[in-house]
């Protein structure tokens, strides 16, 4: 209710933590377009989400929006279900936006791969990277990225500044809740990478100089959900 005019709304697969479906309902009534991988629209149109509204896309594919930006479809090495795993009956994806003047990369859950180089070499290279750190393992190297992945595909990807998500709202890993930010700026400082740590709910512009804090340290500490 508090945001602004939305122009569209992006879904990289249709695990619980990311397709909530009284959220995307919400959004639904909004008139906003919801980008999801070839499949997943057949979830939102069982939630009532009017078909005009669905804009399902397979790797590669783009879809340009009244304003002029292009919202792509990427690759990502993940799997999909929502009554148990790997039944993978519908895509998941990684996005590209393409601005006339930015670009950015949001990669939804997503081991790292090979197919970033290639992501680079068709929309690249971009100003921002948003990518996955969190509830991470490294049995779970696949299909989830953590703080060291996400440096590499940061890299790969050619992206000048890298904002971390998907740590900081469920404690699905076996590690502590600020493990995977602060082994991302520990280790982002050897190298040099531009890290965007807003605190949630915090509005930056990272092109402008923002780029939050490290204020997870001043809050208590907090154990794994998983000892």
């Amino acid at each position: 209710d508090d945001l602004p005019r939305i122009d569209a709304v992006v879904v990289s697969h249709d695990h619980y933590d990311h397709m909530d479906m009284v959220s995307l309902q919400a959004l639904a009534k909004k008139g906003v377009p919801i980008h999801v991988g070839l499949g997943a629209g057949a979830h939102l149109e069982a939630w009532g989400v009017p078909s005009a509204q669905i804009v399902e896309l397979e790797w590669w594919q783009e879809h340009r929006l009244p304003n002029g930006l292009v919202i792509a479809s990427t690759p990502a090495r993940h799997f999909t279900g929502r009554r148990g795993f790997g039944n993978n009956r519908v895509l998941w994806t990684s996005w590209t936006l393409v601005g006339p003047a930015h670009r950015v990369f949001f990669s939804g859950d997503t081991g790292l791969t090979e197919q970033f180089k290639q992501v680079k070499e068709k929309y690249g290279p971009f100003d921002l990277s948003m990518l996955e750190i969190g509830q991470w393992h490294p049995a779970w190297g696949s299909i989830h990225l953590g703080p060291k992945g996400a440096l590499e595909a940061h890299a790969m990807l050619g992206a000048t500044h890298l904002l971390p998500i998907h740590w900081a709202t469920f404690e699905l890993g076996l590690h502590a809740w600020n493990e995977p930010p602060e082994t991302l700026v520990t280790e982002a400082a050897k190298t040099n990478v531009s890290v965007v740590t807003p605190m949630l709910g915090e509005p930056v512009e990272p092109l402008a100089g923002e780029k939050g804090s490290t204020w997870w340290r001043a809050l208590p500490p907090l154990a794994s959900a998983c000892p």
